[in-house]
């Protein structure tokens, strides 16, 4: 008798196909189908946007903007990129300070078909420039205070501030895309244990099951006020990002200066009535102490 200990791997029996769906889906477990969205994120959002058009998206400071903007905006921008070349799984690095072009860029970069690469304008320059040399993105879209920063890598440059008036021209209605779930949706650089950045890629798919898997835990909506606290090249700002623009919350902007100030912080948070609050154990710490 031949133990099954010295068996090939592949001759091993295996489990029926109804045994598998009884496992994956079908009986015991009723939420996994709906743990595989279809709909990419931009599309997710634009569900979003038609439900609530009206409602405040995204604030910085003083300055808002509506679910309806929100979307006009990225598409103009989305049909920039599209000239570029902007395509599914190509990325579009975006290096800027937290504002709401930050938001519409990123947003813009997922419409046109292509994933985001989220540079923090606060990092080493030689970091960002080992993360540019290594991703290889289509363009860099930045702010006109970073041009000077980015020149040294050779990625084409567009200033979103000295683009307004081409952007303002472009037709307000989304492009075509050819972008599905499996895409890519962002790639973000880490250290990971060797200590040398690596990007992790990672496809709306992922995404929208995050979301989706942790839906009927948290019930959110669009009477929510989220906070984009933590910086964009940090998994943690995809959560407060699209778990807001995708449930209709207001997403607020926190300036930098604010994010060091555990009293300046607390005090937004009390004046912005935030409902949806991301933070590591060591903020929350910091907070509770005010």
């Amino acid at each position: 008798m031949v133990s099954a200990f010295s068996r090939q791997m592949g001759l091993l029996g295996q489990a029926s196909q109804a045994e598998q769906d009884a496992l994956l889906i079908a009986q015991w477990n009723p939420h996994a189908a709906g743990f595989f969205p279809s709909l990419t994120l931009d599309r997710s959002f634009e569900q979003q946007a038609e439900r609530t058009p009206d409602r405040v998206a995204i604030q910085f400071g003083c300055d808002r903007m509506t679910y309806r903007e929100l979307d006009r905006r990225s598409n103009q921008l989305a049909r920039i990129l599209l000239s570029h070349g902007a395509r599914p799984d190509s990325l579009v690095a975006i290096c800027m300070d937290r504002s709401l072009e930050m938001v519409v860029s990123m947003l813009a970069t997922l419409k046109a078909g292509a994933a985001y690469l989220p540079i923090d304008p606060s990092y080493p320059r030689e970091r960002i420039r080992m993360t540019l040399e290594d991703a290889n993105p289509l363009v860099i879209l930045t702010q006109d205070p970073l041009v000077a920063t980015l020149r040294e890598v050779s990625v084409p440059i567009i200033s979103i501030d000295a683009s307004q008036d081409l952007i303002a021209t472009q037709e307000a209605t989304k492009p075509a895309s050819a972008v599905q779930s499996e895409n890519l949706a962002y790639v973000i650089y880490t250290s990971g244990s060797t200590g040398k950045p690596k990007g992790v890629m990672v496809t709306h798919r992922n995404v929208g099951r995050l979301l989706k898997a942790t839906e009927r835990w948290f019930d959110f909506s669009s009477s929510d006020v989220w906070t984009l606290f933590h910086s964009s090249a940090f998994d943690f700002s995809v959560w407060e990002i699209w778990g807001c623009l995708l449930t209709g919350g207001r997403l607020v902007c926190v300036p930098y200066w604010i994010t060091r100030s555990p009293q300046d912080f607390y005090n937004l948070l009390a004046e912005e009535r935030v409902t949806v609050l991301n933070q590591t154990p060591a903020a929350f710490y910091q907070i509770i102490n005010v």
